[in-house]
């Protein structure tokens, strides 16, 4: 140990098994504060614990350098035990089993011997021919009277944890580039209206020559009034010609050229005129659930729900989504008193208390997208891909070695079998007795004699 390079000693600390696994430990426990602290919200959001999450780097956890460190650590780990292993593994791949003497087999634990009429010859070429037959790969060799065989299958099993190592090295990059790399922004848009991608400063880098514009925008709703969905029909342009038309709602995005466009909240604009009852008035633009306050007077009026399709018997509830009958409905306060409702139509004055008026002069409703660009999530498919067939590998192909060692006795052989299994040991070993045509040996055999 003494003799060691410090290269040495760093190739055995990141080749350790067990640094692996507390690494992930340690990576889990951080996703889930992660998880449970709301991540990137404003400091009130956090309360009097603000300042110690925001010391320990809990408000934006992914971004955080120790973070950004335990991953690296991690990739260290997997890449440097990958490389570790390879050799072994290629060697175990390319060779076949070495042959194994009767007491070799004895010290295994998945074992029978049994006794078989017949020449040692003619017994071995019989179970050769039958672990062939099942698939395995068989070497058969003579020790002087004694023939010895050994045979294996699901050999390509034997790359199964490298593989998902792997994976999960491709999915920690793809992860990074996410997190690093990806560039988003919003854009709320009335119907008809166009933007540049490069017009949205979240979206570093975008083409100056791609534009998203607005055909039509739908809010649909449920009988009981609340909002079901949100149906945007956007156009891609580029150079001003149309590229692509589709239909969005939640969770449904439009594709294009590595942006992805989401459906992601809506709104409307109301312009408002409201004038107090002496003579002074005021032209706001207002949305959903805010207030204008009357000029002149302690009054405040809030526009509380549009509804496209209004009918007094059912109000707030919305009787179809066609704007058949549109109204705004509206709340007059008092100070924090609430006196007065109301449901304006579109154009048309209302009468408040006091003798002041409002009028909503339109109703312009308008699509919420979030534009995302993300050059790691095929990156991280990718990952997830090779980390399947990884796992596939492991459990439905089980790398198995079998050995029979067949002695000469009389006008007889008798058989001494072994064999490994590293994986689903319970059904290898019934494989086991079915290749060497022996029975379980129940009094012999104890729960864990699959090692």
């Amino acid at each position: 140990m003494s003799n060691q390079t410090w290269t040495d000693r760093a190739w055995n600390f990141f080749s350790s098994m067990k640094l692996g696994l507390i690494l992930l430990l340690v990576i889990a426990v951080a996703a889930i504060a992660g998880t449970v602290i709301p991540q990137n919200q404003p400091p009130q959001a956090y309360g009097s614990s603000y300042e110690l999450y925001d010391a320990l780097g809990l408000t934006d956890m992914y971004h955080t350098w120790w973070f950004l460190v335990l991953l690296a650590l991690l990739s260290m780990n997997l890449l440097v035990c990958s490389v570790h292993r390879f050799g072994a593994l290629q060697r175990q791949f390319s060779a076949l089993p070495a042959a194994k003497k009767a007491e070799d087999l004895r010290s295994l634990a998945t074992k029978a011997t049994s006794v078989q009429p017949g020449s040692v010859d003619a017994v071995a070429a019989t179970i050769a021919t039958r672990w062939q037959q099942a698939g395995y790969r068989v070497q058969r060799q003579s020790d002087g009277e004694t023939q010895l065989i050994a045979a294996d299958k699901g050999r390509w099993g034997i790359w199964g944890s490298l593989i998902t190592h792997l994976g999960m090295l491709v999915l920690l990059a793809g992860a990074v580039v996410s997190t690093y790399m990806s560039t988003e922004d919003q854009a709320p848009l009335e119907v008809g209206q166009q933007v540049a991608l490069s017009e949205l400063g979240g979206l570093l880098g975008a083409p100056s020559n791609v534009a998203i514009q607005v055909k039509d925008f739908k809010t649909i709703y449920r009988e009981d009034g609340t909002i079901q969905d949100w149906l945007s029909t956007l156009t891609v342009l580029k150079d001003g010609q149309e590229q692509l038309t589709q239909t969005i709602e939640v969770n449904q995005p439009l594709y294009y050229e590595g942006y992805k466009f989401y459906q992601a909240f809506y709104g409307a604009n109301m312009v408002t005129h409201v004038t107090g009852p002496n003579g002074e008035s005021r032209d706001v633009r207002l949305e959903e659930g805010e207030a204008v306050q009357v000029p002149g007077t302690k009054l405040a009026v809030m526009l509380y729900r549009y509804v496209p399709d209004f009918d007094p018997a059912i109000a707030p509830q919305t009787k179809s989504n066609e704007p058949n009958n549109p109204r705004v409905i509206y709340v007059v306060y008092e100070g924090m008193k609430q006196i007065d409702v109301g449901a304006a139509q579109i154009g048309v004055p209302e009468t408040l208390p006091g003798g002041a008026t409002l009028g909503i002069v339109s109703h312009r409703p308008y699509t919420g997208l979030l534009i995302r660009q993300d050059p790691g999530v095929n990156i991280v498919w990718l990952g997830c891909a090779i980390l399947l067939v990884g796992m596939g590998l492991s459990f439905y192909l089980p790398y198995r070695r079998i050995w029979a060692a067949i002695e000469p006795k009389g006008a007889q052989a008798t058989i001494a079998w072994a064999g490994i299994s590293p994986k689903n040991k319970v059904a290898f070993v019934d494989e086991f007795h079915r290749l060497t045509e022996t029975k379980p040996d129940v009094a012999k055999e104890n729960d864990d004699g699959l090692e």
